[in-house]
Order: C-alpha cells, then sequence, then structure tokens
C-alpha cells in the first residue's frame, strides 16, 4: 500500500485532531500523516544501514519489510519523534499521542488489506495477524488499489464533514497554518 496510506491517515488525523482540540485546545493532527509512512522504512533500513557500516538483524536476518510493523517499533518510533519535537516546543504527549496514531494507522491498514499481514504484536507474539478484506493488487498507476483508495476517499469526505458540521470551517485554516508553526518552532529555538 502505497498511497492508501496517507488517505487513511488524512481521515484518521482529522477525527483524532478534532476530539484532541475539544479536550486541549491543541491540534497536532499533521503528525499522523506525518507518521503514515514510518513503519516503510524497514524497506530501505537494510541498505542505508550497510551504507553506513551497520549490521542489524531481526531474528537473525538483516531487516526486511515487515520487521518494523509491530508495536515494539511503534514505541520506540514515538518516543524519539516526542524526544526530537520537544525542543521545538511540540509537548510530549502531544508528539507521543499522534506518533503512535500515525504510525498504528499503518499497521491497522495493512492489517485491514493483508491476510497474513505481519506480526503486529512482535515481541509478544511473532504470529502473523491480517484480515484481508481486500484482493489487493496495485491497479491504481502501481501506486495503489482502486477498492482500497474509493474507500479511503469516502472516509475523508465523511471525517471531513464530520469535523466541519462539528468546529466549522475554521478548524481547516488553523490545521494548515503552516507559517504559523514554523514561527513557533523558530521561536523555540531561538531562530
Amino acid at each position: 500500500m502505497l498511497f492508501e496510506h496517507w488517505i487513511y491517515s488524512t481521515a484518521i488525523a482529522i477525527i483524532a485532531g478534532m476530539g484532541y482540540h475539544r479536550y486541549t485546545g491543541r491540534d497536532r493532527s499533521w503528525i499522523i500523516v506525518a507518521s503514515a509512512y514510518a513503519p516503510d522504512v524497514d524497506m530501505i533500513a537494510d541498505a542505508v544501514l550497510k551504507k553506513i557500516g551497520l549490521a542489524v538483524l531481526t531474528e537473525g536476518n538483516p531487516v526486511k519489510h515487515g520487521d518494523f510493523h509491530n508495536i515494539a517499533a511503534l514505541v520506540v518510533y514515538a518516543m524519539a519523534v516526542a524526544l526530537i519535537l520537544h525542543p521545538a516546543g511540540i509537548e510530549f504527549v502531544d508528539s507521543f499521542t499522534f506518533a503512535s496514531l500515525g504510525f498504528g494507522a499503518h499497521l491497522f491498514e495493512d492489517a485491514v488489506v493483508f491476510n497474513p499481514g505481519y506480526a503486529f504484536l512482535w515481541p509478544i507474539s511473532t504470529h502473523r495477524f491480517g484480515l484481508g478484506i481486500f484482493n489487493y493488487s496495485r491497479d491504481w498507476f502501481g501506486i495503489g488499489n482502486e477498492e482500497v483508495l474509493i474507500i479511503g476517499i469516502i472516509a475523508v469526505i465523511i471525517c471531513l464533514i464530520l469535523r466541519t458540521a462539528y468546529e466549522g470551517k475554521g478548524w481547516i485554516r488553523e490545521a494548515i497554518n503552516v507559517k504559523r508553526i514554523y514561527e513557533t518552532i523558530q521561536y523555540r529555538i531561538g531562530g
């Protein structure tokens, strides 16, 4: 799933951002979308690690696709994101929560589409889980499945409608206010 993760994580970010904003007054949902592809770093990890002279093995084998698709990698990733973003002024709990949601969204999407999927519960269990609801093949320009994309786009539209009905149109402008985010980060790091 290449393109689908971006679509589904956007839908999840819209709703998660709405709920979080309601209780905290902050919306860091962009972290969900930014984290949507984090588990797929395992596709290039072995090559990159070899280039810098490191040999990392998982269960005695070089890192391969699927090795980071688990809860252990989710926790390590979310912790790293929280530690990186905290000096920039983003609360630790916010970045940890939203990075976990983005990473978890990826795992959930893969579990729904593939059967068997991956060992999502590693290190607790090495059993490979998956529902395989779709007969997945990249039939849309080689980057996505038409059925999965259509359902994802419908989910995004429904989430947009729900949040706009609840909060009005102003949330969109606030969520994509890149200039404000940039200025906040510059202020926090003293630039």
